[in-house]
This record gives C-alpha cells, sequence and structure tokens, in this order.
C-alpha cells in the first residue's frame, strides 16, 4: 500500500463548527470526546498528505435534534471532504438508511482507487455500511476501537456489542488504545497499532491565561459515580481550600445530587453541558484540572481517557488516579491521587494548592510540550498509515 492515495474514514464525526451549529442549543449534546478523537485522526491523515473522504452519519436522534429528516450534504476543508449522509430521524428507519447509504457511498468511493478504509467500530450503523463494502472490494478495512463494547460504562445493549463485535471481525487491521485491548480482541494475531490518544497541536499555549486568579478547578465529563465523580466533588468540599472554587461541566446520572451539592455550596458550581470549545476555554482559565476516574473495575485496563489527552493540551496542570491502561511515562507530567477514597483525594487536592504557582505552571507547560511533541495528530495519524502500508 506504499501509493496510498485516499482514506475512506466511517464514523459520525463531524466539522467543529457543523457541530456546534446543530447541537449548540440541544437538551443533550452528543458525546464530543469521540468526536475529538476521530476529528484529530482525520486531521493527522490529511498532514500525513493522504485525502480523507469522510462518510459521516452526524449523531442525531430525537433527543437532541426535532428535524425529521437532515440532509446536510458535503462539506471540504483542505484535502478532507465530509459526506453527511441523509438521516431518516424515526426509530427503526434510520439506522438501516445509514447502513444503505453508507455502503453504496463507500462503493463508489472504493472502485478503483489506492485506497483504504478507516472505521470508528462504535459507529455501528455507517461502519457496517463501509466495512461491508471494502471487504467486498478486497481493501483493508482498519477498526479503531476506543472502548470494550461489552465493558463501557454506559450506553451498551446486547445487540450492540453483537454488531460492534461483527464489525471488529470483519476489520483486517486494529487501532487500540492499550496492549490489553489487543489481547482481548485481536486473538488471530491481525496487525494492529497502538494510539492511546491524540492531542490537537493547533492548542496555542497561553502562559497568561490564570495568573493572580483565584484558585479553582475543573472536571468535565461524564457525571457518574462510577467515574468517581461523586468522591472528587465530596473530596473537594471536605478539603476546604480558602477561596477555592471547583467547576464541574457534563452530564448522568450524578446531575441531580450535584445541583444539590452546588446549593448548599457556593464553591462549586456547574455549568451543564457545554460545547467543546467552551470547555476548553475553562481549562485554561483555571488553576487545576482533575480527572478522578478510579482505577477499579476490569475496563480500566483497557482504557486511555481522552480527557487526559486534552487536559495535558491545556497547559493547565492536572491531577488524576493511576490507571493502569495509561502508559508510565505519562506520571512525570501529572499530578496523582495519593488514594481513592474521598480523605485520599481531599489531602491529594490539598497538597496540590499549597505548591507554589511557578511549580504548578511548569508542571502543565512540561504536559503541554509534551503531548504537543510526541502525541500530535501527524505523528498519532502516521502510526496508523505505517500499519497500513507494512502489507
Amino acid at each position: 500500500m506504499s501509493e496510498l492515495k485516499k482514506v475512506i474514514y466511517a464514523s459520525s464525526t463531524m466539522r467543529e463548527e457543523d457541530f456546534s451549529s446543530l447541537f449548540k442549543n440541544a437538551a443533550k449534546i452528543p458525546g464530543q470526546q469521540a468526536q475529538k478523537f476521530n476529528r484529530l485522526m482525520i486531521k493527522g491523515i490529511e498532514k500525513n498528505g493522504i485525502d480523507v473522504h469522510v462518510i459521516s452519519a452526524p449523531p442525531v436522534n430525537k433527543s437532541n435534534c426535532p428535524s425529521t429528516v437532515l440532509a446536510l450534504g458535503k462539506k471540504r476543508e483542505g484535502r478532507v471532504c465530509y459526506r453527511y449522509l441523509p438521516i431518516i430521524n424515526l426509530s427503526g428507519v434510520k439506522n438501516a438508511v445509514v447502513m444503505l447509504s453508507s455502503f453504496l457511498s463507500a462503493f463508489f468511493s472504493l472502485i478503483g482507487r489506492k485506497s483504504v478504509v478507516v472505521c470508528d467500530v462504535l459507529n455501528i450503523s455507517v461502519s457496517m455500511g463501509v466495512v461491508s463494502a471494502g471487504r467486498l472490494l478486497g481493501k483493508r478495512c482498519v477498526g479503531i476501537v476506543t472502548d470494550i463494547p461489552e465493558l463501557m460504562v454506559t450506553g451498551h445493549t446486547d445487540k450492540m456489542v453483537k454488531y460492534c463485535t461483527k464489525i471488529i471481525n470483519k476489520c483486517t487491521d486494529y487501532v487500540f488504545l492499550t496492549e490489553a485491548m489487543n489481547d482481548r480482541l485481536n486473538p488471530s494475531g491481525k496487525p494492529y497499532t497502538i494510539v492511546e490518544g491524540v492531542c490537537d497541536e493547533d492548542v496555542v499555549y497561553d502562559p497568561s491565561a490564570n495568573v493572580d486568579k483565584s484558585p479553582s478547578c475543573l472536571y468535565a465529563g461524564l457525571l457518574d459515580a462510577e467515574y468517581g465523580v461523586k468522591n472528587m466533588v465530596d473530596a473537594f468540599v471536605k478539603a476546604e481550600i480558602p477561596d477555592c472554587v471547583l467547576h464541574v461541566c457534563g452530564n448522568g446520572p450524578y446531575v441531580e445530587e450535584l445541583k444539590r451539592v452546588a446549593a448548599e455550596h457556593s464553591n462549586v458550581v456547574y455549568h451543564g453541558t457545554l460545547i467543546n470549545s467552551e470547555v476548553m476555554a475553562l481549562e485554561k482559565q483555571v488553576s487545576l484540572l482533575i480527572n478522578p476516574r478510579p482505577s477499579v473495575g476490569e475496563f480500566t485496563k483497557y482504557s486511555f481517557p481522552s480527557k487526559n489527552m486534552e487536559y495535558m493540551t491545556s497547559g493547565t496542570p492536572m491531577i488524576a488516579v493511576k490507571l493502569p491502561g495509561i502508559p508510565s511515562e505519562y506520571y512525570e507530567y501529572i499530578y496523582t491521587f495519593a488514594g481513592e477514597s474521598v480523605d485520599e483525594m481531599a489531602e491529594s487536592l490539598k497538597a496540590v494548592f499549597a505548591e507554589s504557582e511557578d511549580k504548578l505552571r511548569d508542571m502543565g507547560l512540561s504536559a503541554y510540550r509534551y503531548v504537543t511533541e510526541h502525541k500530535n495528530s501527524r505523528a498519532q495519524a502516521k502510526k496508523v498509515l505505517e500499519l497500513i502500508k507494512k502489507l
């Protein structure tokens, strides 16, 4: 595949401005971390000199989009063409239409070209259609697997797991977040590579963003006690750090309890669900970023939280729990909790805020430099292209 000319990329990914325009005022915004991961991977493939044809099924349903028919057409950015599939926003119809239209779009895009398929296997309808077309035409099909379907904390059903597994089995190559994923999902030893995350190297470091401001911290993501969010909030309240404010963004099962805590404690502020660009602006303004995802549970050895990569790219220091799926070198650039109980997390937060402003700033800057130099979109996408070109 040394003459690779085009990648057909199947996902629900949208251009950032299209996603924001469609969902900014929605009651429920679709998952943004998967959007960002795929968007950065697409950008990285383009930066390596390859054309990308994105076949996208916008992530709409009746809870976030009132329209029955959605037809966004095509949008082009440089060497990337986004082909938004038509959506019939009706239960029982939408997935069938997406599968058929994605198959046809991929089939005619792949004929007679030096091209491969790359797909986000968790986007079932569009990936099933595109991978089926690719295998019919004898093309390489690279499956990006960012979660173990049956171990996902939210959103999975037996039917979803069944179809994800079918797509994974159809793929000829894989992109995994961790080696443990390969051990579990690739028993036949197909070619694979590890891409634990992708950072946006175009984010500009701003050393003055949080200078001379009151101490503050932020968590942005799924609000679920299983993700350690309740312990984090309780630990922050218990720590009683003078003049410090905890900002929280996101949605999930913990929201109602969080609202009660925020009503009782003026230094806990809940912002609701924000568009990612708004979250990133907040990340630069606070003193510390928190990811409390716990280390207990089988799923932790298969995961690298994409939020960690975003946090490190912001230039603001972060604190997190040590997880078995995160390579050890990352811990040179972030603070870690001494333990996962409320008391241990509270003591760790107090210890971090006892550091000097210069020390905090240096930690954030070192993390920013590490990920933008070594985990940028061009470098991470190059691993995928090298995998494709090997055979």
